[in-house]
């Protein structure tokens, strides 16, 4: 199955803290440049579960878009229908506190363009990017089937369009406080997916299915390798709850390392899922 995420392609600059107790200035001891943004992580993700997958979307012809393509082609990622745009490459600063909470500032720069995408997937996959946007890039597409984590920027920015969208979708994932706003908004529903940080994540008014207890390092991207470890199980027709066992379990490998993407591979998670006896 071909598998294409499209939305938003980042460069990450994540400022590890050490916390002063002085609320106005603090010390750095580790700064990390990466490749980011919802798409990106998701599509990285997959590429490591052995998943075919393609990451499309656009960057800037500046620095940082060449910077973040050589680190998806290092990553294997897929990046031909990636576009080059005239203008910035997303950005995100990401201020990690000691106990591994973040704090996100983003600019979105080229995210927000308009650009065309391959439409010879079997399923997409829409991260970060505006319900306008994915209603173009899917009106050509016959029988488009698709899932959609809209953010919680775009969730509360563009509530009624997102639920519009989400309705044409098999999957939307939310977290809780974006689903306690977009839930009033909708009427169709696909499949919900609500990530709940440390609990873990549960279907729409269904049992939580426990996160995997691991020393959390840096919560930056966790709910983007939840995505991906639910659509790997999701495409291969696996039982919800053993997807979300492990989305679960890819969120758990990523907290637990410094970074959106750490280093990891598919050994990696063969071996944490023998522990915690996760089917993959």
């Amino acid at each position: 199955m071909k598998i294409s995420v499209v939305g938003n392609v980042n460069i990450d600059l994540s400022a590890f803290i050490i916390n002063s107790g002085n609320s106005e200035e603090n010390r750095v001891r580790e700064i990390m440049f990466s490749v980011g943004g919802s798409a990106a992580n998701t599509a990285i993700m997959l590429n490591r579960l052995r998943k075919n997958v393609h990451l499309q979307g656009a960057v800037g012809k500046d620095q940082f878009g060449e910077m973040a393509i050589e680190s998806l082609k290092r990553e294997g990622v897929d990046t031909e229908h990636l576009s080059r745009l005239e203008g910035r490459t997303g950005f995100c600063f990401s201020a990690v506190s000691t106990d591994g909470q973040r704090h996100l500032f983003t600019y979105r720069g080229v995210n927000e363009a308009n650009y065309s995408i391959d439409e010879s997937s079997d399923f997409y996959h829409f991260g970060g990017i505006r319900p306008d946007q994915i209603e173009r890039l899917i009106k050509n597409l016959r029988r488009p089937r698709f899932s959609y984590n809209p953010g919680g920027i775009v969730s509360f920015e563009r509530g009624p369009q997102v639920a519009e969208i989400a309705a044409q979708s098999e999957i939307l994932f939310v977290n809780e406080s974006e689903w306690r706003y977009l839930e009033k908004l909708m009427t169709v529903k696909p499949l919900i997916i609500v990530t709940l940080g440390a609990e873990g994540a549960r279907i729409e008014n269904g049992p939580l299915v426990d996160a995997f207890e691991v020393k959390v390092v840096d919560t930056t991207g966790a709910g983007d390798a939840f995505n991906a470890g639910f659509l790997h199980g999701y495409l291969a027709d696996r039982k919800v709850s053993n997807c979300l066992q492990i989305g679960n379990l890819l969120a758990a490998l990523v907290v637990s390392r410094q970074g959106a993407s750490p280093g990891f591979i598919y050994n990696d998670v063969q071996r944490l899922a023998r522990i915690y006896n996760v089917s993959l």
